[in-house]
């Protein structure tokens, strides 16, 4: 028996005029809850189209537990779909709904089967109710039992919460988690939503332009991106510094940024560079070697955010707890181990970070 749920193998997507995936690899785990994210037209939902059967790939292939399924219609493929736009039948109740589902993909004991998914998302006691009669959040999660009972063990979701308030996408998106972990489901989730991703996934691919610029657990890809992009996109703040590689220490590498020289982690032998550090792991220190002056404060509820010019023009962004006026003369200083060195792109670190 394959231990993978999902396979992915070189799949290409060409639409007129536009590489919509190129050439895209992935695995994912059986019971794994697997996020996908990256910016407006990078290729995400087209992904989870080609993994569903709903559109068909110019070329590549797809395994679903051990089955190659790209030749097959959607119904084939075993897997449970929910979307931002909940499509219910509208003139069926909630346990219509969920009842159709299994009796079309022939599940014995289908009334059981659909009261017990309709229990296990707490909703049972609005069984009788029609579409209209639920909020959104119990719409969604009728489309969820409605997965459930179909006997679906990969769910590919689509921005399943895009169109509820904040409140209620938190709350359900954890107790999808739950049930899918309960359950032994693996579960893929194509999102906007960065907090969303990192909060709830075992493991997040970032996409860009139709390619998979890195896969890891969401931890990793904000501390260790192994892309300038990736340490942009992820988080949507990062302080960029260029300079010359002058030289390794072990796993870190120096660098001339012109104010001073600093060490951040990783290894460039040589030639421009670019050392990325989060807002937050700059500090506030009398020992700083990054001078300059703060030009704007904004007050974010647990943390200021500063604009600090530095002495040689540029400007940096910094989150802390400690206040300081605007105007100030400061001094800011980091941790070699919280600051990651890239090569320097070759088109251009504005291109490298653009987010399409």
């Amino acid at each position: 028996m394959s231990e993978k749920a999902l396979v992915i193998t070189g799949l290409t997507k060409r639409y007129p005029g536009v590489v919509a995936l190129d050439s895209v690899s992935l695995e994912v785990d059986r019971g794994e809850y697997f996020a996908v994210i990256g910016p407006s037209g990078s290729g995400k939902s087209t992904l989870l189209k080609c993994i569903a059967g709903l559109e068909r790939p110019d070329s590549g292939s797809v395994h679903i537990f051990g089955r190659r399924v790209d030749g097959l219609p959607p119904e084939e493929r075993g897997v449970g779909l929910i979307f931002q736009e909940i499509y219910l039948f509208p003139h069926m109740s909630a346990r219509g709904n969920v009842v159709y589902a299994a009796l079309a993909r022939g599940v014995a004991r289908a009334e059981d089967v659909a009261r017990e998914a309709l229990s296990a998302l707490s909703v049972e006691v609005r069984m009788g109710s029609l579409p209209r009669e639920l909020s959104l959040g119990e719409q969604q999660k009728v489309s969820l039992a409605r997965a459930l009972a179909s006997g679906a063990r990969l769910l590919l979701m689509d921005e399943p919460y895009g169109s509820m308030d904040p409140r209620t996408a938190a709350q359900l998106r954890y107790e999808v988690r739950r049930l899918a972990k309960s359950l032994g489901l693996t579960v893929v989730h194509v999102t906007h939503n960065q907090e969303e991703a990192m909060a709830i996934a075992d493991r997040v691919a970032v996409m860009r332009r139709g390619r998979v610029e890195q896969v890891g657990p969401p931890l990793e890809l904000y501390l260790r991106p192994k892309s300038i992009f990736v340490a942009r996109f992820v988080g949507g703040e990062n302080n960029f510094l260029e300079g010359e590689a002058v030289g390794c220490t072990g796993a870190y590498t120096e660098l001339d940024i012109g104010m001073c020289v600093v060490r951040a982690f990783g290894e460039v032998k040589s030639g421009r560079a670019v050392i990325a550090v989060r807002p937050e792991k700059l500090r506030f220190s009398n020992e700083g070697f990054l001078e300059g002056r703060v030009e704007a404060r904004e007050f974010l509820g647990k943390v200021y955010k500063y604009s600090v010019r530095l002495k040689d023009g540029r400007t940096v962004i910094v989150k802390s707890r400690v206040k300081v006026e605007p105007g100030a003369s400061v001094k800011l200083s980091f941790d070699p181990y919280d600051a990651v060195v890239f090569p320097y792109p070759p088109e251009g670190l504005e291109e490298a970070v653009r987010y399409e």
